[in-house]
């Protein structure tokens, strides 16, 4: 009888999640919102080449590579000052209602497709704004400007109802799950299979956990891919490059001051063991060192 019950309240939660994830999948007001960030960036584009004494050029079709994230290419090379992409992205940005943080990274779309410059605008953080007054070479570059926050809040109150139907079920089915469940999980084992050892610790990639003695510490998806990679090569310097490229080349847009706040949080959860240690080689990059 339980068990009926488990499987028809599972069932309803689903229909209910999917009912609402269908209405609200996409709204018109999103759409609007997409065209109206696409067409913005082609106009910091065309403004960027008139800046750089070229009128005649294209401005390449603006590409989404994600939910708030556009690329802006060129059809030639050209040259420009930090100040001046700066201003030009501000004074756009601020003419529209458009979410009002961004980060801005301009890559080398010639062989080597580094990140040559960016910087980052967000209300109520210190805005990161380096190296201006450094003229740029002429050279192929393509520009991402990601939106922080881009969904547009105009349309929560219309949907509201279908996502509080949607979480009401999911609740729902977690809660009796659980119930149901929990007799199961207190007879987990402590010891992970898949375990490696890091000093004192144990670290399982599959559940993304460290385990020291008997405290259980949950690693997010980017941390357990950062500690993977390094747990495999103990003692050996791993380059910035390889790290970002490895853990963030999926996302499209990444910095090293993201590779470096998730090597402070590791840090933080690998502190029990004073024989283990995440070192920086300045300028190089990281070392996870285990003293025996």
């Amino acid at each position: 009888m339980k068990s009926r019950l488990f499987i028809a309240l599972l069932l309803f939660g689903i229909v209910l999640l999917l009912s609402s994830a269908v209405i609200i999948r996409q709204n018109p007001q999103d759409e609007f919102l997409e065209k109206r960030a696409a067409l913005v960036v082609r106009q910091i584009g065309h403004t960027l080449l008139q800046h750089a004494g070229d009128s005649t050029s294209r401005v390449l079709p603006v590409k989404q590579l994600s939910p708030g994230t556009f690329q802006l290419e060129f059809q030639n090379q050209f040259s420009f000052v930090p100040d001046t992409l700066v201003k030009i992205v501000r004074t756009n940005l601020a003419q529209i209602d458009l979410p009002a943080g961004y980060m801005i990274n301009v890559f080398d779309c010639g062989g080597s497709k580094e990140l040559v410059y960016g910087f980052e605008i967000r209300p109520n953080y210190k805005e990161l704004v380096p190296c201006l007054g450094r003229v740029q070479p002429k050279g192929c570059y393509s520009i991402q400007i990601s939106f922080i926050d881009f969904k547009s809040q105009q349309h929560v109150s219309s949907n509201y109802v279908w996502l509080l139907v949607g979480f009401t079920g999911v609740v729902l089915v977690a809660f009796t799950g659980g119930y149901y469940f929990k007799r199961e999980k207190k007879k987990e084992t402590d010891i992970l299979t898949d375990g490696v050892a890091i000093g004192k610790y144990s670290f399982s990639l599959g559940s993304r956990v460290l385990k020291f003695n008997s405290e259980t510490i949950e690693l997010s998806d980017k941390e357990a891919r950062l500690l993977s990679i390094m747990a495999n090569q103990q003692n050996q310097l791993i380059n910035r490059e390889e790290l970002l490229k490895r853990v963030w080349e999926d996302d499209g847009v990444f910095t090293g001051r993201s590779l470096d706040m998730f090597i402070s949080k590791l840090r933080k959860k690998l502190k029990n063991d004073t024989n283990v240690q995440i070192t920086n080689v300045h300028g190089k990059g990281y070392k996870l060192e285990i003293s025996f």
